[in-house]
């Protein structure tokens, strides 16, 4: 099966959890000069095979909005400031009825990864778009199944749109050994 995307939404954000960030760690908001940080993550958390390609996926899709980022987008670091994780409350006017926000962009950098950092990043990222948005979706891959548990847990639901879409749920669900309601 080819990779596809997934698509999930929440259609009420304000009953998601909120999950406290553990000590040692705070957030901040994306600044002037963070576009070198946000790509080290991602290309770090495998979301890019290469700094370029991350480099060029910023600039296609922040360039134009970088005022935005400063209030929609947020690096997890430690308390001495080594960032290891974002996220972003972003959003997406053609998506739908043109009112949902998006979450956007969740990675955590492998050695901070499993230590309960994604869901705190996952609340405070909700916290943003709750802000702007009353419902929120986002996209992902079959194979980010612990990050599809962690949005299922959050009340995002499957939306399944092509045959393609429903492969990929069926091998979520198989991963995971729970069932998915499509």
């Amino acid at each position: 099966m080819r990779e596809v995307r997934l698509t999930m939404v929440n259609e009420r954000l304000s009953s998601s959890p909120a999950v406290p960030l553990p000590s040692g760690f705070r957030f901040r908001y994306f600044a002037d000069q963070d576009q070198e940080t946000w790509i080290n993550i991602l290309t770090q958390a495998s979301e890019f095979p290469t700094l370029e390609a991350a480099q060029d996926r910023f600039q296609t899709e922040f360039t134009s909005t970088l005022p935005e980022l400063g209030k929609r987008a947020v690096f997890l670091e430690t308390n001495e400031g080594l960032p290891v994780g974002t996220a972003m409350g972003w959003y997406n006017t053609e998506f739908r009825d043109g009112n949902y926000g998006r979450l956007h962009w969740v990675s955590i950098i492998p050695p901070y990864q499993g230590k309960g950092l994604a869901r705190p990043l996952v609340t405070k990222a909700l916290k943003i778009l709750e802000a702007n948005h009353t419902k929120a979706y986002l996209t992902t891959r079959p194979r980010s199944y612990k990050g599809i548990k962690l949005y299922l847990d959050y009340g995002f639901k499957p939306l399944t749109q092509t045959e393609h879409c429903r492969e990929g749920w069926d091998l979520v669900a198989k991963t995971l050994g729970i069932s998915i309601p499509l």
